[in-house]
């Protein structure tokens, strides 16, 4: 491409230290405000059997480190219809979290919408909102086939710098795709109003391509594609008598640009230029008003990579011109290497790789292994490199994103410019971040789980303020916790930094004894089940990839699936010695060395007995012969026959644990005997101090179906953080009766949780092979704690 080279070059700087100047200034405050985050899903495949797992790590990003704004992920499936079919609350720990999703069988051949963000994410706007696209084998879809359709080619046209100006060399880039939004590679012409033939055009990748024009005033233009018996026309933008045309080229140091100006236009003139990348100012540089002409050097080579936006300015502070370049140095590069260790392909055969990584590394990476035939494509389309750099500040869909970061020929740079000019669009209007920073911000971050709530007298609106209540919460998967919490004058509280998977209950009493209150509690907010306003991204975002050889391939593999499903359960018997409900109880709630005999239990969940009693001890009072309860005001002392009953010290009480927590009489005495769902008596207790000398008592609280209408209305339901499940692999050398079941899995190694902090790390992966794999594809990813990035994919094959 030819470019008038002029004899004064500008050379672009580094802000220097106290410049003031007023977007500047403002795109600094918002930034301070609301930092860029952006995160990447790494999934096991790219394509799933409906009634399947499909297992994802998700990476979270800001200013190029790993990012510590946010603290939960919000991770949606939706179908074509825009309907969330699943929605994943996870909490992020060191910029990563991990999840599934459990694919229903019920769902129907398509593709599918994933896509990921944190509420603080949309204070920058949706466009960083992660999107992904799956395809799910599923049932046939209901209703007739969709009828054939003439193809049909959208052509959109896009001048460099956003300005189509008369009577300047304009550079016009421009994208075609058809009605699905997938690329199409064309030829045209440019015509004039009269229908001549001004210039050519032809794609140069993906649909994408450029040409030069030199606009008439008043004149109209329209693109004709050849090649057609009836050409369809495209109309130009149109032309613009004022403002200018920026231009930038790639440079070995970085861009070249060129600035083209009227000089009868004063108030339209270029007084200087702003570049600036994740919202930080990076240069900000004069240009005169007085020349027509000007160009230099944008000097990129110690910048992070990534897409850098250049704004030229007039004197007031009016954006003229604007422009995206992308800046690829590499320096976010760590990288990884696999060594195949020991290698099988025979049926449920053993394999030893290695992944070996250089230097000091310290952070989380990620690794699946699956069966490459079943891939849709020999190379993912996209990775983190591709995720975290280029897609997350793009509008609309990018073809291949990961091709751009294949190579580092004059190609791929080629390339690389044509997206930033086609697919270019403004994360702000910089005359809105003025009244934006007067405005609060419209979403903060949950900080885990937050929950409010006001608490009142039993049957009453009377406010119960300045008291200290206790709040026991009881979720799957955990050990019971319990907190202390305070009212305010209006008798709210809040309970915040919680962290619990599922669903839970939170029971929060009075703990002042005999002078406790009925109390009912009101939840008043939910930070983690409220709802976000995320955008549809469109039918075109569909669009299926190519699907040659490999649906019948999924079919057959699907019914192949379910008729070994069901041999396998055909062929199992289970011959095992029917527990008690007691015992399934006692294997529900207790851990350790709470778990197993103990010198009595008492179920309170499968009993028809009506536990009566003001508290709990005075139902076992009535219950345990040999058991004894001394008051004293509002505490109380437990007393058990069995145990050691005399000391130097006189009777020594019992130990007492509210959900394996050793826990004050009072505070047990407060809750109401129908939310106890097991009690177990302990004549000694190795986890008590001095062996339990005096007995010990384990009581437990209902959680999950066990949990009854509490009478007090000081119950709140409570749907926690999404429960992660772990991947299964089968062991064919601890379990060799598997050995004969069939193997027939397409995700063989799936592992989101690898933490490495040490020098030249070397990470041991061993895996099983299936019944059928032929060709492996491993795919490592991973985040440093210093920003840097790990993406490494190989197919290895017989």
């Amino acid at each position: 491409m030819k470019r008038k080279l002029l004899l004064s070059v500008i050379f672009i700087s580094l802000l220097p230290d106290g410049y003031s100047q007023a977007p500047a200034d403002l795109l600094q405050q918002w930034y301070q405000r609301a930092p860029v985050e952006k995160t990447w899903l790494h999934f096991d495949r790219d394509n799933y059997l409906a009634g399947e797992t499909a297992w994802f790590k998700a990476y979270l990003y800001s200013d190029y480190q790993p990012d510590t704004i946010s603290s939960v992920l919000y991770v949606e499936l939706l179908n074509e219809a825009s309907v969330i079919l699943s929605r994943k609350a996870l909490p992020v720990m060191l910029a990563s979290t991990y999840g599934q999703f459990e694919l229903p069988d019920t769902l129907v051949t398509g593709m599918y919408l994933v896509r990921a963000y944190t509420p603080t994410m949309l204070n920058n706007g949706i466009e960083y909102v992660y999107k992904k696209k799956l395809f799910i084998f599923g049932k046939k879809p209901i209703g007739a086939e969709p009828p054939n359709r003439a193809h049909t080619v959208l052509l959109d046209f896009f001048p460099e710098g956003g300005n189509l100006v008369s009577g300047f060399t304009n550079t016009i880039a421009f994208k075609a795709t058809d009605e699905k939004g997938q690329p199409v590679e064309i030829k045209g012409t440019i015509n004039n109003s009269k229908g001549q033939e001004v210039t050519t055009f032809s794609s140069y990748h993906d649909g994408m391509g450029m040409f030069e024009l030199i606009p008439e005033s008043g004149e109209k233009y329209t693109a004709r594609l050849g090649e057609t018996a009836s050409p369809q026309t495209y109309p130009l933008p149109v032309i613009a008598d004022k403002g200018l045309v920026l231009s930038i080229i790639p440079h070995p140091q970085g861009g070249f640009f060129e600035i083209h100006q009227r000089m009868d236009n004063p108030s339209r003139r270029a007084a200087y230029m702003i570049g600036q990348m994740q919202h930080h100012v990076l240069f900000r540089q004069d240009l005169s008003p007085a020349k027509d002409e000007m160009q230099g050097v944008l000097n990129t080579e110690k910048l992070n990579s990534g897409i850098m936006q250049v704004t030229v300015f007039t004197g007031e502070g009016l954006p003229l011109a604007e422009r995206l370049f992308f800046v690829n140095n590499k320096e976010y590069i760590h990288t990884a290497a696999l060594r195949t260790d020991t290698l099988s392909f025979a049926e449920k055969g053993r394999n030893h790789f290695t992944i070996q990584l250089k230097d000091t590394v310290q952070g989380s990476l990620s690794l699946s292994v699956t069966d490459a035939d079943y891939a849709l494509s020999p190379q993912r389309p996209e990775n983190i490199y591709s995720g975290l750099l280029l897609t997350a500040d793009l509008r609309g869909y990018i073809h291949n994103p990961a091709w751009y970061f294949s190579a580092e020929d004059d190609s791929v740079k080629t390339a690389t410019d044509l997206l930033m000019m086609t697919h270019g669009w403004r994360r702000f209007r910089w005359e809105e971040l003025a009244s934006k920073l007067k405005q609060p911000l419209p979403f903060a971050d949950p900080s885990y789980i937050t929950i409010t709530g006001r608490v009142t007298l039993g049957g009453t609106n009377r406010s119960f303020p300045e008291k200290t209540l206790i709040a026991l919460i009881s979720a799957e998967g955990m050990r019971r916790n319990a907190q202390f919490i305070t009212t305010d004058m209006q008798g709210n509280f809040k309970l915040d930094s919680l962290l619990f998977f599922g669903d839970a209950r939170i029971f929060i009493v009075d703990i002042r004894g005999k002078k406790s209150k009925y109390i009912d509690v009101k939840m008043t907010s939910d930070t983690l089940g409220r709802s976000y306003p995320v955008v549809y991204p469109g039918h075109s975002f569909f669009a299926e990839s190519s699907l040659a050889g490999k649906q019948k391939k999924l079919a057959d593999d699907f019914e192949a699936i379910q008729k070994a499903n069901g041999l396998m359960l055909e062929e199992i018997t289970l011959k095992v010695k029917k527990k008690n409900p007691t015992d399934l109880l006692d294997e529900q709630y207790t851990r350790g060395a709470f778990s197993g005999p103990s010198e009595r239990s008492i179920d309170l969940v499968n009993t028809e007995e009506f536990v009566t009693g003001a508290n709990i001890f005075d139902y076992l009072q009535l219950r345990i012969p040999g058991l004894d309860l001394a008051t004293d005001g509002n505490e109380y002392k437990l007393y058990y026959r069995q145990g050691p009953m005399i000391s130097s010290m006189g009777p020594i009480p019992m130990t007492l644990y509210l959900n394996e927590i050793e826990t004050d009489a009072s505070v047990i005495a407060s809750l109401p005997p129908s939310e106890i769902a097991l009690v177990k008596l302990y004549s000694t207790f190795i986890g008590a101090t001095g062996g339990g000398a005096g007995g010990a008592m384990a009581i437990y609280t209902r959680k999950g179906a066990d949990i009854t209408n509490s009478s007090r209305g000081d119950l709140i339901s409570y749907r926690g953080f999404s429960v992660v499940k772990e991947f299964y692999v089968p062991d064919y050398k601890a379990d060799p009766s598997l050995l004969v079941k069939p193997d027939t899995r397409i995700t063989l190694d799936w592992r989101p949780n690898i933490f490495v902090n040490n020098i030249n790390p070397v990470i041991p992966v061993s895996f099983y092979n299936t019944d059928r794999t032929r060709k492996f594809r491993v795919v490592v990813e991973g985040m440093t704690t210093s920003g840097k990035l790990i993406s490494l994919e190989k197919i290895i094959s017989q």
